[in-house]
């Protein structure tokens, strides 16, 4: 008896040891019911398939040039703050006012330096990856989001089902930490990690519709 009462005492244990993990999973789950608007990620896809990008062919090079800045610009924040930086720049291909590849919008004005419009291209530091395991994870990203190596695997993918709605129009961006002049003349229309993204009407208007 004293062997049975033992084993149950340990199994009750056990299961509220399991209760207590779970509970504190579902602690780290953000409640969006309440969560600003600002701030609240709905699981939506805007990212476009290559077919939408004004004609322009998707090569490896073109993919090469969106990993650059999705390791650059972003390698420090989740998938999902990723793709947003993603957004951002195949929006702004689309754009007429920008140029219509995604190589020529991620170092568009390079030759300027710190005027350009990803830092991290006109910065007079090289390009050039220093953290392999970040740079591959940056080429997945990049390859899955472009449909390099073909689409079958794409709709079923985590970084195809998580994009905020509002991000469907964003072509600017800045880091929480600082507060840029040309954000006052945008409107803002969410935050993503550690990046604030902003949309441009003037840009937007340049955009095929539902822009």
């Amino acid at each position: 008896m004293r062997y049975r009462t033992g084993r149950v005492a340990g199994i009750l244990r056990q299961g509220l040891l399991q209760a207590a993990a779970l509970a504190a999973a579902l602690m780290l789950v953000p409640m969006t019911a309440h969560a600003s608007t600002a701030d609240y990620i709905p699981r939506y896809l805007d990212i476009r398939t290559p077919e939408h990008l004004r004609g322009v062919p998707i090569d490896r090079q073109q993919r090469d040039c969106l990993a650059q800045a999705l390791y650059h610009e972003a390698r420090g924040e989740t998938e999902l703050g990723r793709i947003a930086v993603a957004q951002v720049i195949l929006n702004r291909v689309r754009a007429k006012v920008y140029p219509d590849t995604i190589c020529g919008v991620v170092y568009e004005n390079r030759h300027m330096k710190n005027r350009c419009q990803f830092s991290f291209a006109c910065d007079g530091i090289s390009d050039r990856p220093r953290e392999a395991r970040s740079w591959r994870s940056a080429v997945r990203l990049a390859n899955g989001i472009l449909c390099i190596g073909g689409c079958a695997r794409r709709a079923a993918s985590p970084e195809i089902e998580r994009l905020t709605q509002g991000l469907k129009s964003a072509t600017h961006y800045h880091a929480t930490y600082v507060s840029p002049r040309w954000a006052r003349a945008k409107k803002r229309v969410g935050k993503v990690g550690l990046h604030i993204f902003y949309r441009s009407d003037r840009v937007a208007r340049t955009m095929p519709a539902p822009y």
